[in-house]
């Protein structure tokens, strides 16, 4: 049940660019590979990684680390990489997969489960680190702060927590924020949410909707599904901005 929260200001917003990323593969060698092309990547971007890594798959799914990223390898003994992809999405629906194999045959089951990036061996050094900024882009760690009227407790809210964003119905002048866990109540105007969210996740549907493309899992003509449970209109002034941000978000361009 959701429960609902009036906010009354928002504190400030704060970015956070630390990453953990997982590595599974059951060539060390291989693994060595890519944690060097990791560490000269972070260095490059002045980006934080802590990475872990695997050697088979059943390692990685007993592991209670939320990661943001996964680099996989495709054919490991037991559970592939595509069923693991699979496992780790349905544990985190916010985790960036991809995905690394010497065969191209498994391109379309790594594009069914929207990986950031589809890599052949030996890795090319280029791809790989364009690779990096795709998945890059679609992680956002924005963390707003808010304080609570009722009691004056502060509340920490990810971007990429957050479902999608309505003006309220009755006067206009307040928003209410649907994230998984609970529904807030903001004084901000719909205006202040699409100046802070990123645009590479978040888009404007209908002039009181503006929704992550995280959670989308139906998208019709004038309808978004977003977590199988909400139905989001797309007006006719949005739906070409719409199409074309959605169809940026699943090609990484």
């Amino acid at each position: 049940m959701l429960i609902l929260y009036e906010i009354y200001f928002l504190n400030f917003i704060e970015r956070e660019y630390f990453m953990l990323i997982a590595i599974c593969d059951d060539d060390l060698n291989f693994i060595k590979t890519i944690k060097e092309h990791l560490s000269f990547y972070s260095g490059e971007h002045n980006a934080d990684f802590e990475i872990h890594t695997f050697t088979n798959s059943q390692n990685l799914i007993n592991s209670n680390i939320k990661f943001n990223i996964a680099i996989l390898d495709v054919e490991m003994p037991g559970c592939n990489g595509i069923e693991l992809g699979k496992i780790l999405r349905e544990k985190n629906h916010h985790i960036v997969l991809m995905y690394i194999t010497s065969h191209k045959k498994y391109l379309d089951e790594a594009l069914n489960l929207n990986a950031a990036r589809f890599f052949e061996k030996p890795i090319d050094s280029k791809r790989f680190y364009d690779g990096l900024d795709n998945a890059l882009k679609r992680i956002d760690n924005t963390t707003i702060k808010f304080f609570l009227k009722e009691n004056n407790a502060s509340v920490r809210i990810n971007a990429s927590d957050i479902i999608y964003i309505e003006i309220e119905p009755i006067g206009h002048r307040k928003t209410k924020v649907v994230t998984e866990e609970k529904t807030y109540i903001s004084s901000n105007k719909i205006a202040f949410w699409e100046e802070h969210l990123i645009s590479s996740l978040f888009v404007k549907t209908h002039k009181s909707y503006i929704i992550n493309m995280e959670y989308i899992t139906k998208y019709e003509n004038d309808i978004v599904q977003l977590d199988n449970n909400y139905n989001i209109p797309v007006s006719r002034n949005f739906k070409s901005a719409v199409h074309k941000a959605f169809v940026r978000y699943m090609t990484g361009m």
